[in-house]
């Protein structure tokens, strides 16, 4: 048999197993998050394990691992094949080591968890999934052990999520940037700029869903390849790139939090959109890595949705479909989406503080994987960290510890990838500044397709063939460097709180 019908049955057999892995984890649960009934949970996650089962079925099957050993370092490969035997031999890795009835009592688990997580979160009682989180916590001790580790049984979950991540790394980094964003935070509290937050009108949903569509439609993202529902938690489904499923939330009394929920899954579903679709078929038509596309959709959450420039460009069409914000102008709504005001909750929190919530929940989930702590004290933990860093201290569950799907999802090991995106986010604005000017200048202009091809150049178009660090080393001339996050913040929010104009009139 040639090596070009090797390869084709290979990529036939590879095709299979994505066709299994987008209808469970797209199709499947898409319906579960936005159009199941409640009670279809115990038999929807039986489908949910079988199919899981499926899929490790194939990929642990002896046809399976003979072509493997065939294209490994094959000399005939391409670029793109030497990726996708990459891919499949550390994900492979990470599925193999794991035994089968684990496997599937771990699904079965994830299934039921996030429905009684979300039950827990409206009666903001932490006892009633507090047993879950054991058996998740439990399990993830389990497979770091599997899976194995260099010096912290934590680094196995950060490199599941980002290969090569470590704590030591994300512990330098934490450690910088945390001082920066307690300092700089207490410095505009203490600069005797008060503001308060607009009081915008309570807009009904449909209007919402109907300005998301305008602001998606302008930013680039195809409504002929995707679409948005409504859900309890905002995240992002993607079938193929013509196929991308946004899962969006909202609330009637704050416009702003769907409009920047839908900015986040929104710039990652435009990634999603823009991969070369030739890539299908060989485990490479997805996002480079976890942090990566948390770094686009924090790209366009943040730095575009808070951006002078695009509040600019859209004051007229958002006041031409919400008449009652005519009165509000668009510098008024730029300083009030950059205030400064400490939250309880993170998907509410300003951009400023934004990442010590994420660091609070880094250093509970390291603290729990190397059983430093128990998950009956975290309430209590939680509520510590908060008034620490943030000044401030929940009254209940729902607005502490249950406020996140995260855990009930099974994702812990994933909050460092929301810090580590935030550097890389900023320093590829950078990048994009530098040939081609000022950022508010092109959003004010509505020039997102100057930003989206860059964006597809140097990022979008290569889904998985390369890494996390291959592209931002590319695109942006350097590794990782926290500079650029640190001098983004700084820049804005000393214009928005005028502390540049303060040190003036001090001098």
């Amino acid at each position: 048999m040639t090596y070009a019908s090797k390869l084709r049955e290979f990529k036939e057999l590879i095709s299979k197993i994505e066709y299994i892995k987008y209808t469970m984890n797209s199709l499947v649960y898409w319906d579960k998050i936005t159009y199941m009934p409640k009670d279809g949970i115990e038999y929807r996650s039986k489908v949910m394990s079988f199919m899981a089962n499926e899929q490790y079925k194939l990929l642990t099957s002896n046809q399976f691992d003979d072509y493997l050993k065939f294209f490994d370092g094959h000399k005939e490969n391409d670029v793109v094949t030497e990726s996708m035997i990459k891919r499949i031999k550390r994900n492979s890795a990470y599925v193999n080591r794991i035994p089968e009835k684990e496997y599937q009592e771990y699904i079965e688990l994830i299934a039921v968890a996030e429905q009684v997580w979300e039950e827990a979160k409206a009666k903001a009682d932490f006892h009633l999934f507090e047993p879950y989180l054991e058996s998740i916590v439990e399990t993830f001790i389990r497979f770091a052990e599997y899976w194995g580790y260099a010096d912290d049984p934590y680094d196995a979950l950060l490199g599941y999520y980002e290969e090569n991540l470590t704590v030591s790394e994300v512990d330098a980094l934490t450690e910088e940037i945390k001082k920066f964003l307690i300092d700089f935070t207490k410095e505009i509290q203490e600069s005797g700029e008060k503001r308060q937050h607009i009081k915008l009108p309570s807009v009904e949903g449909s209007r919402q869903q109907a300005l998301w569509e305008i602001m998606l439609s302008d930013l680039g993202f195809q409504f002929h390849a995707g679409r948005v529902d409504i859900g309890a938690h905002p995240t992002i489904l993607a079938n193929s790139p013509s196929d991308v499923r946004i899962v969006n939330s909202y609330q009637e009394d704050d416009l702003k939090t769907g409009i920047f929920n839908v900015l986040h899954e929104g710039g990652r579903g435009i990634y999603q959109q823009s991969i070369n679709k030739e890539l299908l078929g060989t485990f490479l038509a997805e996002g480079a890595s976890f942090a990566l596309e948390e770094a686009i959709g924090r790209l366009y959450e943040n730095v575009i949705g808070r951006n002078k420039g695009f509040w600019t460009f859209f004051h007229p069409k958002l006041t031409k479909l919400i008449p009652e914000l005519a009165t509000v102008s668009a510098q008024e709504i730029f300083e009030d989406v950059n205030f400064l005001q400490p939250s309880l909750i993170r998907l509410d929190a300003d951009e400023l503080t934004y990442t010590l919530h994420v660091i609070i929940r880094y250093e509970l989930e390291k603290d729990l994987i190397n059983r430093r702590i128990k998950v009956s004290e975290l309430p209590a933990l939680w509520k510590e960290k908060y008034e620490k860093y943030l000044g401030i201290t929940p009254s209940n569950d729902r607005e502490g510890i249950l406020q996140d799907i995260h855990w009930a999802a099974g994702y812990i090991g994933y909050f460092p990838l929301y810090f580590v995106s935030n550097i890389a986010a900023t320093q590829l604005t950078a990048s994009i500044e530098r040939e081609h000017g000022s950022f508010d200048q092109l959003l004010a202009d509505g020039h997102f397709d100057t930003i989206n091809d860059w964006l597809a150049e140097h990022i979008f178009q290569y889904g998985a063939v390369y890494s996390f660090d291959q592209l931002m080393e590319a695109a942006a001339k350097e590794p990782l460097n926290p500079k650029y996050y640190i001098d983004y913040l700084r820049k804005k929010y000393s214009e928005v709180y005028k502390l540049n104009l303060k040190e003036k009139a001090n001098e």
